[in-house]
This record gives structure tokens, C-alpha cells and sequence, in this order.
């Protein structure tokens, strides 16, 4: 088969649909834990570096860390602006990995790590999920308690207090029936208890908290805006009516899946309902317009896909500044907002053509790519700039068509993980087939510095910067040709 997805026409025959997908890949996620791959930036401290294309710290196809030899994991983490990662191991043990100027790989200090190292004070829990935003992030126990570390400064970590840095995973302040879901965005988060309720914390910009305001004033000629440091309860869902724009308030559903980009948020009701809140621009928010949403509002497009406007919805999936959805008709996806800037924006949801078709089980967002585990195969999304992202080698470095990933062609992936400027795979190991296609993914061990570096945070390259110390090579071992 072609490196290009080729769209597939759906029998007639068949009659499958995507069903609750959320509860699918829940079902499937619990079973299934395997071997970490990865690929892109290893150092985060060169993120601003002019020479970064040339560096050896960019991983153009799939390595696997010395680290993690033998240790199964289980799930990882993904965040579009992240510029680190968790990877939790089968028995619920948690390695983290990238830039920690803000404790945010929860080791106690401030020292960036470029390999894989289990968290020591979470190692009594057994953790079922996590979720990283810019420079914080959230760990989710089986027993339904939520721990977080990193940047505080908007509140983000929701431990209840102003300190800005918590390096070491602490015990978030909630008190109420069992967390089932966490999710994060750029500065803020989510999480969703066992009675479908939805709490946010953080930075309320753009009303991407759901509560009603940005919570702002003018001081100083600045703005200044009132961040949540506890979980606070959502509770107005509203309906614009599309002829009269007057508000309906729908009371408070049940809420069964959340997802953030940067500064927008999503959710699911038991109804396949689908609200959106915060930042609208590019039409991220899918209401045919640009503007923000202070609160969670339904959307209402759907009859033309599902036969319902107001629902059908199963899954979804949030980048920077688009979303993808998932709904009850099979195997077929669709996006609104911008997914790069040199594309149009989708005022509304569309199709995407190049997954019409497939059986997608997973998807992962970034900035402006996607990541899908759809059948035996991995497609991938990843417009120029990109740094080892796309997972190709060094001679595909980019590619805003869908491509089928064929470096991973030999293993089964079933989870993708992103951040900013890496990618993560986790493949099936319980076959012979599988172990031996794994060996050829070279081992990489990194070298680390002794010293703990704060770096500023910035996504755009500085205007001025001096040149970077090379780092030491990696050491390699390859594996079996």
C-alpha cells in the first residue's frame, strides 16, 4: 500500500457504527499495554535554537529509551503545548520526561530530564491516567483522586493555595464523589467525577473555565485576571436559539467525556451531546462564528451527519485550535477551526476526507496535526514546520496530506501521545512477530545535565539568541537489521 491514504468506500453490507467510543476505547485502554516509541525534540532546552534542524537531539523516526527496556506501559500522556511527557507502566507507575523549569516532572526539583525517570512519590499509587498542559499536569489514581505538579501561577495545578511551583504531585483540593476523567489545557483544568459533573481551575481567559466571566479587571492599565485555584463546579449549559439569539438554559446534564485544546474546552453528555466553551477564534468552538463562549453551549449542526441537530456526537478531540469529533456514523471523522495557519478554517464541522472510511480508534492532536490509530495502521497529519513529528525519517520531514506512517508499518500502535515538538507510539509486544519488529527500533540512552535550568517559556523562537552548548551524543544501540 502507498505512503497516501487512499479513501475507502464502506460497504453496503456494513452496518457497524462507532457506538460510545469513549467507553470502547476505555474497555480496549485497560487491556492493552505495550512498548513505548518516540520521535522528535529529546532536548527541550534547544527548543529555541537557530541550528535545531541540524541537531542530533531531533529523532526523525521511531527510538525506544533504554530506560523503559522490559517495563510495559500502559498510557501516555498528550498535550499540544507540552513540553514534556508521562508515560504510566501496567502497574500503574508513572515516568516523566522533558522540560521541568517548573517542577512539572514532579521529581522535586528543577532539573530537565531527556530520559524517562519513575516518580518516586507516586509509586504507592496506582495511577490510571494522566494529563499534561504547557507546564503543568494532572495524574489520575484508580481510586478516583487527582494529583497534579507543576506551574501554579494561574492556578492551574488546583491545589487550593498561590504557590507557583509545586514540584512534587499533590493532592488536588476536592471533596466529592470519585474523579473519572482529567484533562488539560494551556494554563487551566478539567475533571469530571462518577456523577458527570464537570469542575474547572486555572486561568479563566477567554471564559475557557465555563463559569460565566474571564474574571478580569483593569489595573495599572494591565489586565488582571481573578484565577481559580479549587475546582469549581460548572453549572449553566445553554442554547442559543438560532432565530430569536435568545439564551436557554438546559439545566445540568450528565457529562460523560471532556477534552481541552489551549484555550477551549468540549464535553460530552449521556445524550451525545456536544458543548463548547472558551476561546472561539478560527471556529474552534463549531457555532459558525468567531466569538468566545463564557459558558458550555450546545452545538447544533448535526442533522445533516447524524439525523440529529442536536447530537450523535461519540468522541472527541481537541488541538490548538481545531477540534475533531467523532459521531454515530461509521468509520468517518470530522474537523472545525483552523488546523494551520496556511489552511482555511472550518466555521463548521466537515469531513475529513482522508479518514473516510478507516476504523479510527485513536487520535492525538498537536498544533496543527493529528495522529490516528485507524485498523492496523498509524496516519499522520503534520504540517511544516515539524520537528521529527511525523515519525518518517529525514527525508519526509513534513506532510499536511494524511500519510500512512510506514516506519511503523511492522508494529500494531494502539495510542498515540503528542506535545509540542515530539510524538509518542505505543505498540503491541505480546506476539513473536511483535518483539521482533520492535528490535529494530534502535535503544537511545541521553545523557543528562547535572544542573537544573529554568528556561524562559516562549513557543515562538527568540529574536536573539546566543548559540547553544552542544550536547553530547546519544548513546545508541541498534537494534537487528
Amino acid at each position: 500500500m502507498s505512503s497516501e491514504v487512499q479513501k475507502r468506500k464502506l460497504p453496503s453490507s456494513d452496518n457497524l457504527n462507532n457506538g460510545d467510543v469513549s467507553k470502547k476505547l476505555k474497555c480496549e485502554d485497560s487491556k492493552c499495554s505495550g512498548v513505548l516509541l518516540f520521535s522528535g525534540l529529546s532536548d527541550y532546552e534547544l527548543r529555541n535554537d537557530k541550528d535545531l534542524m541540524k541537531s542530533d537531539a531531533l529523532k526523525w523516526s521511531p527510538h525506544r529509551y533504554q530506560t523503559l527496556d522490559g517495563i510495559k506501559i500502559h498510557t501516555v500522556s498528550s498535550g499540544s503545548v507540552s513540553y514534556f511527557f508521562y508515560a504510566v507502566s501496567d502497574e500503574g507507575r508513572v515516568y516523566s520526561c522533558g522540560l521541568n523549569a517548573k517542577g512539572q516532572l514532579g521529581h522535586d526539583d528543577l532539573k530537565n530530564r531527556r530520559n524517562p525517570c519513575l516518580i518516586e512519590s507516586l509509586k504507592d499509587h496506582q495511577i490510571e491516567t494522566v494529563a499534561t498542559g504547557r507546564q503543568h499536569g494532572l495524574f489520575l489514581t484508580k481510586e478516583g483522586i487527582v494529583f497534579s505538579c507543576g506551574d501554579n501561577k494561574n492556578g492551574q495545578c488546583g491545589i487550593g493555595n498561590k504557590k507557583e511551583v509545586v514540584t512534587v504531585p499533590t493532592p488536588i483540593n476536592y471533596t466529592g464523589p470519585p474523579i473519572v476523567q482529567i484533562a488539560c489545557g494551556g494554563e487551566f483544568s478539567l475533571i469530571l467525577n462518577e456523577d458527570g459533573v464537570v469542575f474547572s481551575f486555572g486561568l479563566p481567559e477567554y471564559g475557557q473555565l465555563g463559569l460565566g466571566s474571564e474574571n478580569k479587571e483593569i489595573s495599572a492599565r494591565k489586565e488582571v485576571f481573578h484565577c481559580e485555584y479549587s475546582p469549581v463546579p460548572l453549572t449553566s449549559f445553554v442554547e442559543i436559539d438560532p432565530d430569536e439569539g435568545g439564551t436557554i438554559f438546559l439545566g445540568k446534564p450528565k457529562i460523560t467525556k471532556i477534552a481541552c485544546g489551549v484555550n477551549h474546552c468540549c464535553a460530552i453528555d449521556d445524550k451525545q451531546r456536544l458543548f463548547t466553551w472558551g476561546f472561539g477564534g478560527y471556529g474552534r468552538l463549531g457555532h459558525n462564528d468567531t466569538k468566545n463562549e463564557l459558558v458550555p453551549r450546545l452545538m447544533k449542526c448535526w442533522y445533516r451527519i447524524t439525523g440529529r441537530a442536536d447530537g450523535g456526537i461519540t468522541n472527541v478531540f481537541c488541538g490548538q485550535q481545531f477540534t475533531i469529533v467523532q459521531t454515530i456514523v461509521p468509520k468517518c471523522a470530522l474537523l472545525f477551526g483552523q488546523q494551520a495557519t496556511n489552511k482555511e478554517a472550518n466555521m463548521y464541522p466537515k469531513f475529513i476526507d482522508d479518514l473516510n472510511g478507516w476504523d479510527v480508534k485513536h487520535i492525538s492532536c498537536n498544533q496543527s496535526g493529528y495522529i490516528v490509530c485507524a485498523d492496523d495502521k498509524v496516519i499522520a497529519s503534520q504540517p511544516s514546520p515539524c520537528y521529527g513529528t511525523l515519525a518518517m525519517g529525514p527525508t519526509v520531514k513534513s506532510s499536511a496530506a494524511p500519510k500512512i506512517i510506514t516506519t511503523l508499518k511492522d508494529v500494531v500502535c494502539f495510542q498515540t501521545g503528542v506535545g509540542y515538538m515530539h510524538s509518542l507510539y505505543l505498540v503491541r509486544c505480546e506476539k513473536e512477530s511483535d518483539l521482533k519488529a520492535i528490535e529494530n527500533f534502535p535503544l537511545v540512552e541521553f545523557e543528562d545535565s547535572n544542573e537544573a535550568k529554568n528556561m524562559p517559556d516562549k513557543s515562538k523562537p527568540e529574536k536573539k539568541k546566543t548559540a547553544a552548548k552542544k550536547k553530547p551524543a546519544a548513546k545508541v544501540k541498534k537494534g537487528k537489521k
